[in-house]
């Protein structure tokens, strides 16, 4: 494997982990994470300004390839955005984990670079849409108090 193609490979692995913990749709994460990671910043700080502009360049084409290509994306949960009580736009992905005639929903929530932590659910009965349930419920629990609930994210989910 060449130097450029194992690079690629530990910034597309930053990346996809970033993603999970930021709550970015890929291809909308690239540029945040160039600019934003501790990772990429630090992968920066060890190379001379000109491998850097090279770095960064190449890194950019090839997480923006890669967040065009369905076999990349589909790893990540869909991010809905809705706004809050005040305006301020936020973003949630929802995991659920269905049962026969129920569901169970995690609702985990961001605004801007910061994650708000956790809205939980459940919901029950033949042939419901569940994901619209739960999406309907984590959006009208959002400006409740304590309704969101700060808790670590996962290491994989």
């Amino acid at each position: 494997m060449s130097k450029s193609a194992k690079s690629a490979a530990r910034h597309e692995t930053a990346f996809a982990s970033w993603i999970r913990r930021n709550g970015y749709p890929p291809a909308e994460a690239v540029e945040r994470f160039l600019e934003m990671s501790d990772y990429f910043l630090g992968e920066l700080e060890t190379l001379e300004p000109s491998e850097r502009e090279k770095m960064i360049s190449e890194a950019r084409a090839y997480l923006q390839r890669r967040s065009t290509e369905d076999s990349f994306t589909m790893q990540f949960p869909t991010v809905y955005l809705c706004k809050d009580k005040h305006g301020r736009q936020l973003r949630y992905t929802v995991t659920l984990t269905i049962g026969e005639d129920q569901a169970e929903w995690i609702g985990r929530v961001w605004a801007d670079d910061e994650y708000l932590g956790e809205v939980t659910g459940s919901g029950s009965g033949p042939k419901a849409n569940y994901l619209a349930l739960a999406r309907m419920h984590i959006e009208s629990q959002i400006d409740c108090q304590d309704a969101i609930v700060k808790r670590p994210l996962p290491d994989q989910w």
